[in-house]
């Protein structure tokens, strides 16, 4: 059994911050009229929440502090950085990763077909993802204010 990761406190103001955007991304999810709204706002939660985990828990090794990086690397996605510094958090990244790629999906305005149904499944996944990340960083639930809008098929 290993220990669990050591939460840096200072950084908890931070992780704090980003849980707080997060809500605020799912409450404009939440009164999207459109399907692509409705995912825009649950893709921007869920990054802000993986990006409170990264800033609490993340931290790079004195050696590769040391090591100049590659001017050929390129970025890294934050769906492969957070099983590493949240192992606990790999299936979520993974889902992520396939169900909200970083680079545009082939279809319509880059979104890619998704239903109206499928938009609303992902913001329910979305807002326990948010709310999973605020109890592993011991923080309180994140009130999510805002009714949710019905969407009906068409309104891509």
């Amino acid at each position: 059994m290993t220990a669990p990761p050591l939460l840096h406190p200072e950084r908890i103001d931070g992780a704090v911050d980003l849980l707080a955007a997060a809500a605020e991304s799912l409450a404009g999810a939440h009164m999207a009229r459109t399907v692509h709204g409705r995912v825009a706002g649950t893709r921007l939660a869920v990054l802000r929440a993986a990006a409170a985990v990264l800033s609490v828990r993340g931290r790079r090794p004195a050696d590769e502090l040391r090591r100049p990086r590659s001017p050929t690397a390129g970025p890294v996605d934050v769906w492969s950085l957070l099983p590493r510094v949240a192992p606990e958090l790999t299936e979520w990244a993974e889902f992520f990763a396939t169900v909200l790629p970083a680079g545009p999906r082939p279809g319509s305005d880059g979104e890619g077909p998704m239903s109206v149904r499928e938009a609303d499944d992902l913001l329910r996944q979305g807002e326990e993802f948010v709310q999973l990340v605020a109890g592993l960083l011991g923080l309180p639930r994140v009130a999510v204010a805002g009714e949710l809008v019905s969407l009906t098929e068409g309104r891509g």
